[in-house]
This record gives structure tokens, C-alpha cells and sequence, in this order.
């Protein structure tokens, strides 16, 4: 009788993608993940949400830390080129279960921003209708524009958007790369035109803006912002402040991270990683930086910052129940809104920056639904989840089952956010609810970097060893990352409540670790030899 064979390691001996992404697609990854809602949104409403707050002081301290997490990870993807990104660098460098653990928290992270930014694009869609029916005197777009950028619309709006991206993606990596590509560039023309229109004297700002929104809407936002104290007054600098809207920044950078997680599908990861994480975030640090300080100059007034008292009556029912009932046409607080406004008349630059920055939000979406499936398939492809999200469409070579569970999440991120809209804070709590997993996930993958070099020589000898004074550079920078993104964990926890926001997550932590006990067991059980799983990296 036959001896009885015991069953492969991984759930097969390839993983059945293909090294498709050029290293210019993998720069679109971080470009596009990037920026999107954390410029555009979180940007607008940081010193509303944190009074005091220099925004773009906050925005280059964690731009600094993007930077060294972007090192971090790009050196992790060369030595351990697959697909998974911390997954794989935590789980094969500290512990196969705090692997599991932080790539869950942060798939929820991701697949949560997959619906929140789906549903925020659609009002700056609105906004360029609304320029184009000023333009043309039409007072049906104009009309489009403001009943598309409501709540009730968004939402529907919204869902459609996941599900078009949802299906875009199963036609293969190859062509949804060149879809991003393409989605990358289109928008660069009216990110320069902000930039420069920006430059022009604050002196601009009152005037432009009512003659872009209408004759006396400035005067009409701080008569009505004056009215409500209970969120946002005028208010000193102040560093703590600056700090806590550092964790918008921190959610604006979380991009610069994503072509780790298409290790396994990148071209030449021991080069192309480093190009695309360092440099995308090296580009994005320098935009939002510039944007920062250029649109809190040009809005400074002596009551305080013109967008957060635009930002507090629009957060405030009954305020802006009252300016629209002046204004109708009054647009939602997004960057394009404050750059539009200084372009009166020029309706075609106007309705360029407007189109350009819904396309750079909607560029996030296709990179968050590669990152979330690509997250299950890794943990799939290791026996530690559902062995059907490892399956591989043979002809496209794309995960499909793990990109229908990812739509599915990215339904649920809309429906939050949709209900997150309603409250005082809105959009930032939500943000935070997300930034705080992705802290836990890159202090992890931190550590990895710390101790890589010493607990799996096996791994490290394959790349460069660089070293200073003996120390492997890679350890080096692992600590710096740690430390800062550690700080920031606890920072972005603050917003939180402990009743409600923290308990979710540690409910949903908790079902993680239940989840990879119970597939250690059922493995175990079967005869698989769990542990060399987390001894070797998957086959590419």
C-alpha cells in the first residue's frame, strides 16, 4: 500500500500571479493611493478639528515619518519581494501571529477607505458641475452639482463606484495598472495650476471668493461661524494641536506603503521597490507640504483661518441650513473649493482644478482594492484564512474571490462614512478610526526591520547589508520608524472613544486572533506543517 502523501505546504507550489507592474505603475500605486481625501478633505478641516493647529508644520512632521516608513518598506520588499507587504515582513521576522493580526487590523484600515473615499469624491465631481454650470449659464449642472454633492446621493453615488472598480479589477493586473497610469497623469495639470494660483496675495481672497460663490457669502460664513464655539474658535498655536492634526497627515501618507503589498506582481522588486516607495513619497511630501502652507496663507484672517469658519458652519445643520438657503449653490469644503475661488470668471481653469482633484481622490480607490485583495490572498495562500480567496483566475491571474470580499468591504466603508457625516467631527473621526490600525501594522513592520538582520540572516545576506558603524542601516532606520510611528499610534487613539470606536477595534483585533487559532488547529489537524509555513517566503 502507497504511503499516504502528506499534503504542500502553502495551499499550492505557485502562487499564480505574474510580475506584471513596471516600475512606473508601481509609482502610480503610491502616487495615487496617496493622494486623495487626506489633501483634499482631511487638509481642509485639520485646524477646525484642532484648533491652534499649524496644518502644515503637521504635515511635514509626518511627511518626515512617511519618508522613513517608505525606506523601511521599500528595503522589507526588496529582501522579501511577495505579495502581502507586512504580512509577509512581519510574519517571517517576528511572529507568525502578529503578522496576521496587523495585516487584519490594517486590511480593515484599507477596505474601510476604499468606501470613505468613494463616497467623498462624489461632492468634488459635484463641485465640477457646478463650475461648468456657472460657466455656461446652465442652470441644470449647476443644479446637478449641488443635489450630487449631498448626503443621500453620495451614498448611492458611491456604491456604484466601489462596484465599477470592483469588476474593472478582476480583468487582470496588467490592464487595471495601465487604467492607474493613465488616472495618475490626467489630473497633474490642474495639481500645477493650484499650486501656482495660490501664490497670489491673501489680499485676493474676500473678494474672489464672493465673486466666484456669491456677492457677500464671506461676510455671511463668519457671522454664522461666530455663532457656534461648542468645536472651533480662534485660537493660538499650539503644538499639541499640531500634533493631533498630524494624525490627518498621517492618513493622507499611508499610501506610500502600497506597492509592497504587489511584491509578488512587481517587476525587478529589488530595484523598482525602492524608485516607486521612496520617490512617490518623496513627491508627496513636497505637494502637501507646499499646498499647506499656501492655502492657510492665502485664507489667514484676523478672526482665524477662513476655511475652518467655512468648515464650522458647514458642520453645523442649522448654520448651513442658513447659507444655503442664501446660497444654494454653496459647495462642500474640499482644496479645489478655496483654489476655484481664486480664479473668478476663468471658468476653464476653475473647472480643471475641480476635475483634477476628484480624479486624484478617485485614484484611490483601484489601489485600496489591490492592497485589501492582495492582503487576503497572502494570508489565504498560508493556509490561515479561507483556502477559496488563494484561488487565481487563469486567464487574468488575478485573485478574484479575494476582490469580491474586498467590494463587499469597500459597501460597508460608504455605509460608514455615511453615517459618520452626520456627526460634528465627521470624516476626521473616521480617519482616525482607520489611522490607528495602520499605526499598529507599521510598528510591527518596523520591528521586522530592527531585527531581520539577526533572527533571519537567511533573509537579510540577500539584499545589500549596508551598515554604519557596524549597525545594519536597515535596524537603524527600523528604530526611528518604530519610535515615531509608535508615538503617533497613541496619538491617533486619543480622538477615539473607548466605549464605542477603540472597542470596535479590539473587537475586531480579538476575532483576528480567534481566526488564526482556529486555522493553526484545523491546519495542524490536517497534517500540514504549520510552522515551516512561516519558515521560508511563498513561491513567487
Amino acid at each position: 500500500m502507497a504511503e499516504e502523501q502528506k499534503p504542500i505546504v502553502f495551499t499550492r507550489r505557485s502562487s499564480g500571479l505574474v510580475r506584471s507592474v513596471s516600475v512606473f505603475s508601481a509609482f502610480a500605486l503610491v502616487m495615487c493611493h496617496t493622494v486623495g481625501g487626506g489633501i483634499n478633505k482631511l487638509m481642509i478641516f485639520a485646524e477646525y478639528n484642532n484648533p491652534g493647529a499649524n496644518v502644515a508644520l503637521a504635515f511635514f512632521i509626518t511627511g518626515i515619518l512617511a519618508l522613513v516608513t517608505a525606506y523601511v518598506y521599500s528595503e522589507l520588499s526588496a529582501l522579501m519581494p511577495r505579495t502581502g507587504g507586512d504580512y509577509i515582513f512581519i510574519s517571517r521576522g517576528i511572529s507568525p501571529l502578529l503578522g496576521f493580526i496587523t495585516s487584519w487590523g490594517f486590511w480593515f484600515t484599507e477596505v474601510l477607505s476604499f468606501g470613505i473615499i468613494a463616497f467623498y469624491d462624489i461632492p468634488i465631481w459635484g463641485l465640477g458641475f457646478q463650475i461648468a454650470g456657472a460657466a455656461t449659464k446652465n442652470t441644470a449642472l449647476l443644479d446637478l452639482g449641488t443635489k450630487i454633492s449631498q448626503i443621500g446621493p453620495t451614498f448611492w453615488l458611491g456604491m456604484l463606484m466601489v462596484a465599477i472598480f470592483g469588476v474593472v479589477a478582476l480583468f487582470g493586473m496588467r490592464k487595471y495598472t495601465t487604467m492607474i497610469n493613465i488616472l495618475l497623469i490626467l489630473p497633474l495639470v490642474g495639481s500645477i495650476i493650484m499650486i501656482i494660483v495660490l501664490l497670489k496675495s491673501p489680499a485676493v481672497a474676500h473678494p474672489s471668493w464672493d465673486a466666484t460663490w456669491g456677492a457677500g457669502m464671506w461676510d455671511t460664513v463668519v457671522r454664522l461661524s461666530k455663532q457656534a464655539t461648542d468645536h472651533w474658535v480662534q485660537t493660538p498655536f499650539n503644538m499639541t494641536a499640531t500634533l493631533m492634526a498630524g494624525v490627518g497627515g498621517l492618513w493622507a501618507y499611508i499610501g506610500v506603503t502600497s506597492a509592497s503589498y504587489a511584491g509578488g506582481e512587481v517587476k525587478n522588486p529589488e530595484r523598482n521597490m525602492s524608485i516607486a516607495m521612496l520617490g512617490g513619497a518623496a513627491v508627496i511630501v513636497f505637494y502637501y507640504v507646499v499646498l499647506s502652507i499656501e492655502v492657510y496663507r492665502m485664507y489667514a484672517t484676523p478672526d482665524g483661518s477662513f476655511i475652518s469658519m467655512y468648515c464650522n458652519v458647514f458642520q453645523h445643520k442649522d448654520l448651513w441650513g442658513q447659507l444655503t438657503a442664501i446660497y444654494p449653490h454653496a459647495p462642500n469644503p474640499y482644496l479645489p473649493v478655496f483654489a476655484a475661488a481664486l480664479m473668478p470668471g476663468q471658468y476653464i481653469f476653475q473647472f480643471i482644478v475641480a476635475i483634477s482633484a476628484a480624479i486624484w481622490l478617485m485614484n484611490d480607490i483601484p489601489v485600496f482594492l489591490i492592497v485589501c485583495s492582495r492582503q487576503i490572498f497572502s494570508w489565504s495562500f498560508d493556509r490561515m484564512f479561507p483556502e477559496r480567496f488563494a484561488a487565481v483566475n487563469e486567464r487574468w491571474h488575478t485573485p478574484h474571490n479575494a476582490i469580491w470580499l474586498t467590494t463587499i468591504g469597500g459597501f460597508i466603508g460608504v455605509i460608514l462614512s455615511f453615517v459618520s457625516e452626520r456627526g460634528i467631527a465627521g470624516a476626521w473621526v473616521a480617519a482616525m478610526d482607520t489611522t490607528m490600525l495602520y499605526e499598529f501594522a507599521v510598528v510591527f513592520g518596523s520591528l521586522a526591520a530592527v531585527v531581520l538582520p539577526f533572527v533571519r540572516p537567511d533573509i537579510y545576506e540577500r539584499g545589500r547589508r549596508l551598515s554604519w558603524f557596524g549597525v545594519p542601516v536597515i535596524t537603524i532606520f527600523g528604530i526611528i520608524s518604530f519610535f515615531a510611528n509608535f508615538w503617533y499610534l497613541f496619538i491617533a487613539g486619543t480622538w477615539l472613544k473607548a466605549t464605542t470606536d477603540l472597542m470596535l477595534q479590539v473587537i475586531w483585533m480579538a476575532a483576528g486572533v480567534a481566526i488564526f487559532v482556529g486555522y493553526y488547529i484545523y491546519n495542524t489537524k490536517k497534517g500540514v506543517d504549520v510552522r515551516s509555513i512561516y519558515q521560508q517566503i511563498p513561491p513567487a
